[in-house]
């Protein structure tokens, strides 16, 4: 992939997108996504595989994969959504990998990935993803696109209602990216920056 141009790496990626949100809508989960998990075959189309730690919810019973218990780290830790490194298992939907594909994507725009690639002890990466902002696309590739940015970071946010809803949702933005349309993602509002201070911030905005 790294040797196709930002469009077609954008195009390959809407298409996995879709195969995650076929996914979403028969109730599994996949909680691992990761370009290794994901092929090109000769066709030229992205199939996404590996559902071995998969989620699966029966939407009127709500019952789990035996794979999936309170207290547990399932996943590949520099794709992992917060909910996930925080081992609560029920708070794993469909954002969780909403997220993963956010880190994907980074990872196809800037050629890093979002936290970085050094190997570190689980609570230490924990920590930086619940706390810390991830680094700016622009930061790493000065070339990417404000529009291509605010989508990514989206993706990215820490809390889960602040990402898209759905792969589909995310889908769509990077389509309208492509097209030239006006995309949903918006960058924080003030208001809530502040908000994210002052819970970082206790004792300083107390003073």
């Amino acid at each position: 992939l790294a040797q196709l141009d930002r469009r077609r790496r954008l195009e390959l990626f809407a298409e996995v997108c879709d195969a995650v949100q076929h996914g979403h809508h028969k109730g599994v989960i996949h909680r691992d996504l990761k370009p290794e998990n994901v092929l090109v075959g000769s066709s030229g189309r992205p199939k996404v595989i590996d559902f071995g730690v998969a989620r699966v919810v029966d939407p009127d019973q709500e019952v789990e994969s035996l794979r999936t218990r309170t207290g547990s780290v399932l996943g590949t830790l520099s794709y992992m959504s917060p909910e996930q490194l925080a081992g609560d298992a029920r708070a794993v939907d469909a954002r969780s990998d909403v997220y993963s594909l956010g880190v994907v994507l980074y990872r196809l725009c800037t050629g890093r990935l979002p936290f970085g690639a050094d190997p570190m002890p689980i609570h230490q990466f924990a920590r930086a993803v619940a706390e810390q902002a991830p680094r700016r696309p622009s930061e790493v590739d000065p070339t990417t696109p404000r529009d291509l940015e605010l989508l990514i970071l989206k993706a990215l946010s820490r809390e889960p209602a602040r990402r898209y809803e759905s792969a589909g949702a995310l889908r769509d933005d990077v389509r309208r990216y492509l097209g030239g349309e006006a995309i949903t993602a918006r960058p924080p509002s003030v208001a809530y920056q502040m908000r994210v201070f002052a819970r970082r911030n206790r004792a300083v905005v107390a003073a």
